[in-house]
């Protein structure tokens, strides 16, 4: 399965050094990865991490950021801890390879107290880009310092805490220097890799109903609107659409003629199947799986301009779409989903988009090209714990140069003291610890 463009930003590996369930773990990510367990064993929350750093990377305050993950911001907590801390890594072709760590305190008002930006070229090493010092909590502030190459050394400002600091870059950073410029490609490139994320769960009791029409409809996370969506893809596109027709033939239980809407009164439509024999089938009608199939399948055929994403300000030949999609096999044939996987490795293959998704124990073998991974929870410790499947496919796709192999398990619940770290040549930050 080969990789998408190297002119596109792409997420290599996410790490949930404390995040809900999740404490030490780390998920390399392939163009497929599917990570499989069962009920309860943390493997949403892999999902919720990525979620929540594409959320923060709008730029938005850290409460209005993570309100779309499960739980909020609060529930980003794990128990008994004050906040939590997640990283990742970019690959990119202007900026090598991007590494951001970000900590957040719950503890009163929710602020960032760490975060930290590397960067690496190929074959140099690693430079620290960003850093971060004091908080000075009255002002719900933090000093930071930024890597420069000027004459008067790395730059030191207070910046907001209340929301992820590289956001915040673009529009502080004059870009006069050299090494200004380097931090403004490389934050450019990790903010586009990561807003360019689309959780999907499907929710079928909020798809059956008429939903108003509309040329610039958008896909919802929840699918809700998917009939406009789909009138909108039968209007504009008609390969995609005869794709997602090839598509829902495959997955039905029954011989399917045609896909469309039907059209109600005030420009509202509603999701249909024409069956072969002339019946019709609307939405309110469809079970459950059928309507979640159509859902994700809908998600891998289209871009992200069809999609409820707040991205539309990256050119679209730097758009990599990620996909998030929980319990992709809920309520659906196996068929459905060897369908859906095969539907995904032919976008990946094209370098669309990438896939990661949550599946039930067995479910990834329709996946020969993924990387499978397993989750379960630690009876000792509580905290979900990530491994490599015991029988791995002989053709499974690895994360470019960053797969370990072995995940480690997670270390004990003290965190580390504070690390002082140095960014470019200049100035010292703290890295704390939540």
């Amino acid at each position: 399965m080969s990789e998408p463009s190297p002119r596109r930003a792409t997420i290599g590996e996410l790490r949930l050094v404390a995040f809900k369930s999740h404490v030490g773990t780390v998920l390399p990510l392939a163009p497929v990865t599917l990570v499989q367990g069962v009920s309860g064993s943390g493997k949403s929350n892999l999902l919720d991490a990525l979620a929540a750093l594409s959320g923060l990377a709008g730029g938005a305050e850290l409460a209005e950021a993570l309100a779309p993950v499960r739980g909020g911001l609060r529930g980003c907590v794990p128990h008994g801890r004050q906040g939590f801390r997640l990283g990742c890594t970019v690959e990119t072709a202007r900026s090598g390879t991007v590494s951001l760590e970000v900590a957040v305190r719950t503890d009163g008002e929710p602020r960032i107290v760490a975060e930290r930006i590397t960067g690496a070229l190929p074959g140099t090493p690693p430079r620290v880009l960003l850093a971060t010092g004091e908080e000075d909590r009255a002002r719900r502030r933090i000093n930071a310092v930024w890597h420069s190459d000027g004459r008067q050394g790395d730059i030191r400002a207070p910046l907001s805490a209340g929301s992820l600091l590289a956001a915040q870059l673009p529009l502080r950073i004059a870009g006069a220097t050299a090494g200004e410029q380097r931090v403004l490609t490389a934050v450019e490139d990790l903010l586009t890799a990561l807003r360019e994320v689309f959780p999907v769960d499907p929710v079928p009791a909020l798809m059956r109903g008429w939903v108003p029409a509309g040329d610039d409809a958008r896909l919802r996370g929840s699918a809700a609107n998917l009939s406009a969506v789909l009138a909108r893809i039968q209007g504009e596109c008609r390969i995609r659409y005869g794709k997602l027709l090839r598509s829902v033939r495959t997955g039905s239980p029954h011989p399917v003629r045609e896909l469309g809407v039907l059209r109600g009164d005030g420009a509202r439509v509603r999701a249909a199947l024409w069956e072969a024999e002339g019946a019709v089938t609307g939405a309110e009608s469809m079970s459950n799986g059928l309507l979640r199939y159509l859902a994700f399948a809908t998600v891998l055929l289209t871009g992200p301009g069809v999609l409820q994403m707040s991205s539309a300000d990256v050119p679209q030949v730097d758009r990599l779409l990620t996909v998030l999609a929980e319990d992709l096999d809920a309520g659906l044939a196996e068929g459905q989903v060897a369908e859906l996987l095969r539907l995904a490795g032919e976008v990946v293959r094209h370098g669309h988009a990438r896939l990661l998704a949550t599946l039930r124990d067995g479910a990834a073998g329709a996946a020969p090209e993924a990387l499978v991974l397993n989750c379960r929870r630690d009876p000792r410790t509580g905290y979900s714990v990530l491994e490599p499947s015991s029988a791995p496919a002989p053709n499974s796709v690895s994360a470019p140069a960053r797969t370990p192999t072995r995940i480690p398990p997670p270390p004990p619940p003290p965190a580390p003291p504070p690390v002082p770290v140095q960014a470019g040549g200049g100035g010292r930050g703290e890295w704390a610890h939540d």
